[in-house]
């Protein structure tokens, strides 16, 4: 049986095949497990390199996927993984509410 945030290499040390997702890896901490585990940022296409919050996983683009931890956003962000992945800067006010929707879920999961 899978347990929520486990990630897929010690899933596949234990025989168990999730194939049935995607799998993805954090651009933050490398973790790698199924996509709708994570959050995900995407440039949308057209060429107007506008860049959308997509924490439903419902537009298309390049994007880059994140576990949902403030650490791993602020890892990401250090390690310039927007421009190197999407090819593309984040902007401030995505960030902010990249910020605040990752802190309120984790003022969640602690109650």
């Amino acid at each position: 049986m899978r347990v929520p945030g486990e990630d897929i290499d010690s899933l596949n040390n234990r025989g168990i095949n999730i194939l049935n997702e995607p799998v993805r890896r954090c651009a933050g901490c490398g973790k790698k497990t199924g996509k709708s585990e994570f959050i995900r940022v995407v440039r949308l296409p057209g060429g107007t390199g506008e860049v959308a919050f997509d924490p439903e996983l419902k537009f298309e683009g390049r994007s880059l996927y994140f576990c949902p931890k403030l650490e791993c956003f602020k890892t990401l962000m250090r390690r310039k993984a927007p421009e190197k992945l999407m090819k593309q800067i984040i902007p401030d006010f995505i960030r902010d509410n990249i910020k605040s929707y990752l802190s309120q879920t984790e003022r969640v999961q602690m109650t």
